[in-house]
């Protein structure tokens, strides 16, 4: 029996959208006896999410739970719906967020005659390999089924309603722990394996279906057999039965394919006809064999490439003709001269660079003398243009250089103690609220989620600390505030 206090009532979309301002709550899916489903929109990743609210189990009930829901979100892969988030709402309701799989159910799939063999077995392989994590992992499934399978639009499987189990109504829930195992979780692979290919549930009395696959009839009788001792050990076995099952079939489809091989006596028949037409008295007075005329038959096989019990010859390549070689000569050659004509300007353009830069170079002690188109090589005095002359008055020598300062460069301003501080003690703040809520939610004090939650949040869009704290807030929180306003005051003075 599922451990809840009292009858379940779930929110409306409306009221569950309230609850949760984060998510945008779209509309209610489907109400059962112990849970609901949303489909929401997280705008802040910009994706489409499912939350499924509970109803309220007992502490010791809410304790398992936490156990299963942890080991459930540290199993990651493709192929496996994701757990994002876990917690209760503002008005105190559980809700469990997962990834929202564009695609459809598998039993829809199965009743609308939407899976063919080739998805089937597809389908049937990733399945398997997700059971081999699963249970490489010490986990189960549970609640394998066709109605916990989804295909996207990919045509590839997803895997849901892991760690969860089937109440006697037959709704998959979270809060009625049941008892899987290994050889369930197998069974119940084989029943979707029957269903797929055989396009319909296996029926109580345990007859497997005729409309299964020759190919993967064997195998799925295999896993449905009521012994479990006659089963599959695993679900990688199950695979490489499949696998192998697929493969026999296809090499028998090839060999009846194949034409049958023609007899070797059948063309020499023409010219054992053609020796019988000959009177017996002639075949008779033949002196012998050799004598007798040679009779060409109207159709010889051709020989064997090699005698049976012998390698066969070396394979000999036809040597490419002397164009051919001339032209690859010449390619080459055109090759070599292209890089080499691109090495040489490369280096002629680097080494009159080098060349140009030492010319270029004034001499500070010869400006005194000549002017300073002197010191230029003579191609590039011809393209300067014509500078004006310009009288100056004589300028006396000084005796020691003149230096001038270096410009000013106005000091980045430091931060003032009383900025710094207040920065740490933010910091210091945050990472206090961060605390008692990872230590809220490892001892289960759900109902101190919600505030802690929304102190990160206003901390986060760096809003101010109101200056008053409501009744109904956490005694840890109130106190984390008073701290934070005793030492910003003292800060401030």
């Amino acid at each position: 029996m599922p451990d809840t206090t009292h009858a379940a009532t779930f929110p409306t979309a409306e009221e569950l959208g309230a609850a949760l301002p984060q998510y945008e709550v779209e509309e209610c899916l489907s109400v059962g006896e112990e849970s609901a489903i949303y489909r929401s929109r997280q705008p802040a990743l910009e994706r489409t999410v499912m939350i499924r609210v509970m109803a309220e189990p007992t502490p010791e009930a809410a304790a398992r739970l936490m156990e299963r829901l942890r080991a459930r979100a540290r199993l990651v892969h493709p192929r496996v719906v994701a757990v994002y988030d876990f917690g209760r709402t503002m008005a105190g309701s559980l809700y469990l967020v997962t990834e929202h799989v564009d695609g459809r159910l598998l039993n829809e799939l199965i009743q609308e005659r939407q899976v063919p063999p080739k998805l089937a077995f597809t389908l049937a392989l990733q399945l398997c390999d997700v059971l081999t994590l699963l249970h490489g992992q010490g986990s189960t499934h549970g609640a394998l089924s066709t109605r916990t399978l989804l295909v996207d639009q990919e045509g590839q499987i997803k895997v849901t309603g892991i760690g969860m189990s089937v109440t006697p109504t037959g709704e998959i829930s979270w809060l009625h722990e049941g008892t899987a195992s290994l050889e369930q979780d197998l069974h119940a692979l084989g029943l979707v394996l029957h269903e797929m290919f055989g396009r319909e549930p296996l029926p109580e009395d345990g007859k497997v279906s005729r409309n299964l696959p020759p190919a993967f009839g064997a195998v799925i009788r295999r896993c449905v057999h009521p012994e479990p001792s006659r089963r599959f050990a695993s679900a990688e076995e199950v695979k490489a039965a499949l696998v192998q099952a697929l493969r026999t079939q296809q090499q028998s489809a090839a060999a009846k394919a194949a034409p049958a091989p023609t007899p070797a006596s059948k063309p020499a028949a023409p010219a054992e006809r053609a020796v019988v037409s000959q009177p017996p008295v002639q075949i008779a007075a033949a002196p012998a064999p050799a004598a007798a005329p040679a009779v060409q038959p109207v159709y010889a096989p051709p020989p064997p490439r090699y005698a049976p019990g012998r390698p066969p010859a070396p394979m000999v390549r036809a040597q490419p003709s002397f164009l051919r070689k001339l032209d690859d000569f010449l390619w080459s050659c055109l090759k070599a001269g292209l890089h080499l004509t691109i090495f040489f300007v490369t280096a002629s353009v680097l080494l009159v660079f080098h060349i140009m830069k030492d010319k270029i170079v004034l001499n500070p002690d010869a400006e005194k003398d000549k002017p300073a188109e002197a010191s230029l090589p003579g191609e590039m005095l011809g393209r300067l243009p014509e500078a004006p002359v310009l009288t100056q008055a004589p300028v006396t020598p000084m005796s020691t250089p003149i230096t001038l300062p270096a410009p000013m460069t106005p000091a980045p301003s430091a931060p003032s103690p009383t900025d710094a501080a207040l920065a740490a003690l933010e910091a210091s703040y945050k990472a206090a609220v961060q605390a008692e809520a990872t230590a809220a939610l490892d001892k289960v004090r759900l109902n101190d989620l919600p505030a802690l939650q929304q102190e990160l949040k206003r901390i986060q869009n760096n809003e101010p600390l109101p200056a008053s704290d409501d009744p109904g807030l956490p005694a840890a929180l109130k106190k984390l505030r008073e701290d934070y306003r005793q030492k910003r005051a003292a800060l401030t003075k």
